[in-house]
């Protein structure tokens, strides 16, 4: 399992650091979280996926008044610069959420600048964050990151093959999934989550030419459009992990969470892809689940059916995510790169990552789905 590392904050000559108007620096500590922070490239655009755990060891709160990125290339040339600040009536530091560091509490903000444009590959990105005292006195603290690229060992296709498929969540700074707080004491106490597994995560709907989810009302879960369409799996590999008898649809109630935090999932199927490479599919419908651990799937071949099994899920819908274990909650997730889709509108096949919002259609896999 992968626990929580202090990031080494890298001393690069490039960047120059801020000086604070405190008579000392402040007493703060950021920790990067995971380690490494992987960067995902596209044609066009680099995303980053990460958050920042900062903790006040000062004797007062601290906020945060600004957050400055800077991105730089091998050569140490600036690429790109931006900033969230306490300027105008409703300042763009708002953003971020909590801004408030209290003595001793730990507080997680996580990346807004999740999408970077440049011409060339980033290779460093300095983080400075603003402070303020309440008697008005300002410094500042700085984390620098070193991106590395993932490297996907697997060639994966989505889960839902041969349909138009919407993607309502997907990585970035809004998605649920990438926002799970590690210091939230739920998260750490009841979850037991030291990792993100979901950091990456898709939550993939079903809908018609038109892009509904449902015809009539949505509260029956017959009448979404995905509810028992046939699930594949991504790619070749071995089931280690399934779960195939909780109900399709729970409310949510914290107190079964403390039992067994995979209420949270339903019915679920996890796949072993070699590698080091596990994929995770989640809110699978009741019964329908037809392979169990130790089985050889291989890359499109039907495997079960999309439900509304797990605490409060409300939309029907799978939930895909790539992590390094077979553990749902004890892994780290990974940036996942898919193949076999194209947006609609569009008649090119692509391959890469499913960003947010997005509609896409899927090829049939292997003549199971019509």
């Amino acid at each position: 399992m992968h626990s929580p590392v202090r990031r080494r904050l890298l001393v690069l000559a490039c960047v120059v650091t801020a000086v604070s108007v405190w008579a000392e620096a402040p007493k703060v500590t950021i920790t990067v979280r995971p380690d490494p922070v992987y960067i995902e490239r596209s044609a066009d655009s680099q995303y980053l996926v990460f958050s920042f755990e900062l903790s006040n060891s000062e004797s007062s709160p601290l906020e945060i008044r600004g957050l400055r990125m800077r991105a730089f290339d091998k050569q140490c040339r600036l690429l790109l610069s931006d900033k969230l600040d306490s300027n105008g009536s409703r300042s763009s530091i708002e953003v971020l959420g909590p801004r408030s560091l209290d003595p001793g509490k730990p507080l997680t903000v996580f990346n807004p600048f999740q999408e970077l444009k440049a011409a060339v590959l980033i290779d460093h990105i300095s983080y400075e964050f603003d402070l303020a005292k309440s008697d008005g006195s300002s410094g500042t603290v700085s984390a620098e990151v070193k991106p590395v690229e993932y490297q996907q060992k697997t060639k994966l296709i989505l889960p839902v093959a041969g349909a138009e498929v919407w993607a309502y969540e997907g990585p970035g700074f809004y998605s649920h999934h990438s926002r799970i707080d590690l210091a939230d004491p739920f998260t750490r106490d009841v979850l037991k989550m030291h990792t993100n597994s979901q950091r990456y995560a898709l939550d993939l709907v079903v809908v018609d030419q038109s892009g509904a989810v449902a015809h009539g009302d949505d509260n029956r879960k017959e009448n979404w459009i995905g509810f028992d369409f046939p699930l594949v799996a991504p790619a070749d590999g071995t089931v280690v992990q399934t779960e195939n008898n909780q109900q399709d649809e729970m409310q949510f109630d914290p107190q079964l969470a403390t039992k067994d935090q995979k209420v949270f999932v339903g019915n679920y199927i996890v796949i072993d892809h070699g590698d080091g490479e596990f994929s995770a599919m989640g809110h699978l419908k009741r019964g329908s689940v037809v392979v169990k651990p130790g089985d050889h799937v291989k890359q499109g071949q039907i495997i079960g059916h999309m439900g509304r099994s797990g605490m409060g899920s409300g939309l029907v819908h799978v939930h895909y995510q790539l992590q390094t274990s077979s553990d749902l909650f004890q892994s780290e997730g990974l940036p996942a790169q898919f193949e076999g889709f194209r947006q609609v509108g569009s008649k090119v096949s692509q391959t890469g990552r499913i960003n947010p919002g997005w509609l896409v259609i899927t090829d049939p896999a292997r003549g199971d789905i019509p």
